[in-house]
Protein backbone atom coordinates (compact mmCIF):
# COMPACT_ATOMS: atom_id res chain seq x y z
CA UNK A 1 0.00 0.00 0.00
CA UNK A 2 1.40 3.39 -1.00
CA UNK A 3 1.97 5.99 1.68
CA UNK A 4 0.23 9.26 1.02
CA UNK A 5 0.78 12.69 2.39
CA UNK A 6 -0.41 13.19 5.93
CA UNK A 7 -3.64 15.16 6.01
CA UNK A 8 -3.96 17.73 8.76
CA UNK A 9 -7.21 19.13 10.05
CA UNK A 10 -7.69 22.90 10.22
CA UNK A 11 -7.10 22.69 13.98
CA UNK A 12 -3.85 20.75 13.37
CA UNK A 13 -2.71 23.44 10.93
CA UNK A 14 -3.34 26.19 13.48
CA UNK A 15 -1.50 24.29 16.22
CA UNK A 16 1.48 23.49 13.98
CA UNK A 17 1.84 27.11 12.85
CA UNK A 18 1.55 28.34 16.46
CA UNK A 19 4.23 25.87 17.57
CA UNK A 20 6.53 26.87 14.70
CA UNK A 21 6.10 30.57 15.54
CA UNK A 22 6.75 29.95 19.24
CA UNK A 23 9.90 27.97 18.45
CA UNK A 24 11.02 30.58 15.94
CA UNK A 25 10.75 33.34 18.54
CA UNK A 26 12.63 31.24 21.12
CA UNK A 27 15.41 30.52 18.60
CA UNK A 28 15.57 34.17 17.54
CA UNK A 29 16.13 35.24 21.15
CA UNK A 30 18.60 32.45 22.02
CA UNK A 31 20.53 31.85 18.76
CA UNK A 32 19.50 34.48 16.27
CA UNK A 33 18.23 34.18 12.72
CA UNK A 34 21.46 32.99 11.03
CA UNK A 35 22.13 30.22 13.53
CA UNK A 36 18.59 28.84 13.31
CA UNK A 37 18.00 26.11 10.76
CA UNK A 38 14.75 24.79 9.40
CA UNK A 39 15.68 21.30 10.63
CA UNK A 40 16.22 22.61 14.19
CA UNK A 41 12.87 24.40 14.09
CA UNK A 42 11.16 21.25 12.81
CA UNK A 43 12.80 19.09 15.46
CA UNK A 44 11.60 21.40 18.25
CA UNK A 45 8.13 21.69 16.72
CA UNK A 46 8.05 17.90 16.25
CA UNK A 47 7.22 18.05 12.56
CA UNK A 48 8.97 16.99 9.35
CA UNK A 49 10.65 19.44 7.02
CA UNK A 50 8.02 18.50 4.45
CA UNK A 51 5.35 19.71 6.86
CA UNK A 52 7.32 22.93 7.39
CA UNK A 53 7.20 23.63 3.63
CA UNK A 54 3.46 23.07 3.66
CA UNK A 55 3.22 26.29 5.70
CA UNK A 56 6.27 28.36 4.72
CA UNK A 57 8.31 28.60 1.56
CA UNK A 58 11.44 29.59 3.49
CA UNK A 59 12.91 30.26 6.91
CA UNK A 60 12.73 33.99 6.11
CA UNK A 61 8.97 33.80 5.55
CA UNK A 62 8.48 32.27 9.01
CA UNK A 63 10.79 34.80 10.69
CA UNK A 64 9.04 37.64 8.87
CA UNK A 65 5.60 36.43 9.99
CA UNK A 66 6.78 36.13 13.60
CA UNK A 67 8.29 39.62 13.58
CA UNK A 68 5.23 41.16 11.94
CA UNK A 69 2.83 39.44 14.37
CA UNK A 70 4.86 40.56 17.38
CA UNK A 71 4.98 44.16 16.16
CA UNK A 72 1.23 44.19 15.56
CA UNK A 73 0.56 42.71 19.01
CA UNK A 74 2.86 45.17 20.78
CA UNK A 75 1.34 48.19 19.04
CA UNK A 76 -2.18 46.85 19.64
CA UNK A 77 -1.42 46.35 23.34
CA UNK A 78 -0.02 49.89 23.55
CA UNK A 79 -3.18 51.43 22.09
CA UNK A 80 -5.43 49.18 24.20
CA UNK A 81 -3.68 50.24 27.43
CA UNK A 82 -4.23 53.86 26.50
CA UNK A 83 -7.90 53.23 25.71
CA UNK A 84 -8.31 51.67 29.16
CA UNK A 85 -6.76 54.71 30.89
CA UNK A 86 -7.26 57.70 28.56
CA UNK A 87 -5.28 60.20 30.59
CA UNK A 88 -1.69 61.37 30.92
CA UNK A 89 -0.80 58.77 33.57
CA UNK A 90 -2.28 56.02 31.38
CA UNK A 91 -0.22 57.25 28.44
CA UNK A 92 2.91 57.20 30.59
CA UNK A 93 2.19 53.66 31.84
CA UNK A 94 1.56 52.45 28.28
CA UNK A 95 4.95 53.79 27.12
CA UNK A 96 6.73 52.07 30.01
CA UNK A 97 4.96 48.78 29.18
CA UNK A 98 6.11 49.28 25.58
CA UNK A 99 9.67 49.50 26.92
CA UNK A 100 9.29 46.16 28.72
CA UNK A 101 7.91 44.48 25.61
CA UNK A 102 10.77 45.74 23.46
CA UNK A 103 13.38 44.91 26.07
CA UNK A 104 12.25 41.26 26.19
CA UNK A 105 12.67 40.95 22.40
CA UNK A 106 15.93 42.65 21.35
CA UNK A 107 15.55 41.48 17.74
CA UNK A 108 12.72 44.02 17.42
CA UNK A 109 14.96 47.03 17.88
CA UNK A 110 18.55 45.83 17.44
CA UNK A 111 18.35 46.18 13.66
CA UNK A 112 22.01 47.03 13.04
CA UNK A 113 23.32 43.57 13.95
CA UNK A 114 24.67 41.36 11.16
CA UNK A 115 22.04 38.80 12.14
CA UNK A 116 19.17 41.22 11.52
CA UNK A 117 20.68 42.74 8.36
CA UNK A 118 21.22 39.25 6.98
CA UNK A 119 17.56 38.44 7.59
CA UNK A 120 16.31 41.79 6.29
CA UNK A 121 18.36 41.57 3.07
CA UNK A 122 16.48 38.41 2.09
CA UNK A 123 13.02 39.94 2.39
CA UNK A 124 10.95 41.12 -0.53
CA UNK A 125 10.25 44.84 -0.88
CA UNK A 126 6.64 44.17 0.11
CA UNK A 127 7.77 42.46 3.33
CA UNK A 128 10.17 45.30 4.13
CA UNK A 129 7.37 47.81 3.63
CA UNK A 130 5.11 45.91 6.03
CA UNK A 131 7.81 45.93 8.71
CA UNK A 132 8.43 49.66 8.46
CA UNK A 133 7.48 51.13 11.80
CA UNK A 134 6.06 54.62 11.75
CA UNK A 135 6.23 55.86 15.32
CA UNK A 136 4.44 59.06 14.25
CA UNK A 137 1.34 57.11 13.24
CA UNK A 138 1.41 55.09 16.47
CA UNK A 139 1.80 58.28 18.52
CA UNK A 140 -0.97 60.04 16.59
CA UNK A 141 -3.41 57.15 17.18
CA UNK A 142 -2.42 56.97 20.86
CA UNK A 143 -3.03 60.69 21.39
CA UNK A 144 -6.45 60.39 19.77
CA UNK A 145 -7.39 57.34 21.88
CA UNK A 146 -6.26 59.11 25.07
CA UNK A 147 -8.09 62.30 24.02
CA UNK A 148 -5.03 64.34 24.99
CA UNK A 149 -4.13 67.78 23.68
CA UNK A 150 -0.60 68.74 22.70
CA UNK A 151 0.97 71.88 24.11
CA UNK A 152 3.95 71.72 21.73
CA UNK A 153 3.96 71.50 17.93
CA UNK A 154 2.92 68.05 16.68
CA UNK A 155 6.21 67.46 14.85
CA UNK A 156 8.22 68.18 18.01
CA UNK A 157 6.01 65.85 20.09
CA UNK A 158 6.45 63.06 17.52
CA UNK A 159 10.20 63.63 17.44
CA UNK A 160 10.45 63.44 21.24
CA UNK A 161 8.45 60.19 21.25
CA UNK A 162 10.65 58.67 18.52
CA UNK A 163 13.88 59.65 20.28
CA UNK A 164 12.58 58.24 23.56
CA UNK A 165 11.75 54.87 21.99
CA UNK A 166 15.02 54.77 20.05
CA UNK A 167 16.93 55.05 23.33
CA UNK A 168 16.05 51.39 23.98
CA UNK A 169 18.37 50.39 21.12
CA UNK A 170 21.31 52.22 22.71
CA UNK A 171 20.84 50.50 26.06
CA UNK A 172 23.69 48.01 25.60
CA UNK A 173 26.18 50.71 24.64
CA UNK A 174 25.59 52.77 27.76
CA UNK A 175 27.80 52.52 30.85
CA UNK A 176 27.16 49.54 33.12
CA UNK A 177 26.61 52.04 35.97
CA UNK A 178 23.62 53.53 34.13
CA UNK A 179 20.13 52.49 35.22
CA UNK A 180 18.51 52.60 31.80
CA UNK A 181 15.04 51.68 33.03
CA UNK A 182 15.02 54.38 35.73
CA UNK A 183 16.23 56.93 33.16
CA UNK A 184 13.60 55.80 30.65
CA UNK A 185 10.83 56.13 33.25
CA UNK A 186 12.07 59.58 34.23
CA UNK A 187 12.27 60.74 30.60
CA UNK A 188 8.80 59.33 29.91
CA UNK A 189 7.31 61.20 32.88
CA UNK A 190 9.01 64.43 31.74
CA UNK A 191 7.90 63.92 28.14
CA UNK A 192 4.27 63.35 29.08
CA UNK A 193 4.26 66.37 31.42
CA UNK A 194 5.94 68.58 28.80
CA UNK A 195 4.04 67.70 25.62
CA UNK A 196 0.45 67.35 26.89
CA UNK A 197 -1.87 69.95 28.45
Amino acid sequence: MARGKKVFSEEDNILIKRKLKDECMAFWISKGYKETSISALCEKAEISTGTFYKFYSSKEELFFEVLYDIQETIYGNFIERIKQRPEKSGFETAIIQLYYEYESKPFLYDVKTTDFTSFYSKLSEEMKEKLTFDSNDLFRIAIKRADLKLKVPENLAFSIFSVLLSSIASKEGISKNCDHLAAFKFMTKQMVASVFE
